[in-house]
């Protein structure tokens, strides 16, 4: 979920905004709108301030208060709203010895939402599930591919399990070997849930006999990686995981 919290944490009135627009994704879009507007705001009201155009100084000053009001920027609204008086009002000696309030504010909520959509960004990554219960195996993996995608490891099938009840898993790379629940055991959890066609699954093992690579192949898994594997390993895997879903489209 996007993070909420750094809007809060300014004192954004999120809770009131999500009312008036009734849903997270109309939110969003208008907030990102509002975050690219805000550049070409702060040149304009410049341009009027220097202009002493202060009729549109006051028009543009009114229109930046009402989306940020409408936005949860409850705080910063009113200074706008400030402006788009002294702007009415033709004050030149408030806006000037003001402005550079107004400078500020309007930068302020720019730091704040480049801050939030790069949060969401990070959550936006495809999340795939790393169960081993080697650390340094599960650090190499993340050290690998990290940067494109979100990872979660895990130590052993438990927890695979549970990672996969609370999250939207895109792939998973999952050691036979581990404790408690198995990774043959992880497969049949799959298999008996309707998820192992639907979720490419990488089997990695240390154990290349035939029997081992014969069971993980008895279910539809996307592929083995034998240990020790090096990063070129992975990455011919990640291509395998885009085909699947790409095959899956048609």
């Amino acid at each position: 979920m996007e993070k909420i919290g750094i809007l809060k944490k300014n004192n954004v009135q999120i809770d009131n905004s999500l009312e008036f627009w009734g849903d997270i994704n109309f939110y969003n879009a208008n907030l990102k709108e509002y975050k690219d507007s805000l550049k070409d705001k702060l040149e304009n009201l410049e341009y009027y301030k220097n202009k002493q155009d202060f009729e549109n100084y006051g028009i543009l000053a009114h229109s930046t208060k009402s989306e940020a009001k409408y936005l949860g920027f409850a705080n910063e609204a009113e200074i706008f709203f400030q402006h788009e008086k002294a702007g009415k009002e033709r004050n030149k000696e408030f806006i000037d010895s003001h402005y550079e309030e107004l400078e500020n504010t309007i930068n302020k909520i720019q730091a704040i939402l480049e801050e939030y959509f790069a949060s969401n960004n990070e959550d936006e990554k495809k999340c795939i599930l790393i169960a081993d219960d080697s650390s340094i195996m599960l650090n190499f993996i993340e050290q690998t591919i990290g940067k494109e995608y979100k990872i979660v490891k895990v130590s052993n099938g438990k927890k695979a399990i549970e990672k996969l009840n609370e999250l939207s898993i895109y792939a998973i790379l999952l050691d036979l070997n581990m404790p408690n629940i198995n990774g043959f055991e992880v497969l049949e959890y799959l298999k008996n849930n309707n998820l192992i066609e639907k979720i490419p699954v990488v089997v990695i093992t240390g154990d290349d006999s035939k029997e081992t690579i014969k069971k993980a192949f008895s279910y539809p898994i996307l592929d083995v990686l034998n240990k020790p594997f090096k990063e070129n390993n992975i990455q011919r895997i990640l291509v395998s995981i885009k085909s699947f879903y790409e095959k899956n489209k048609k």
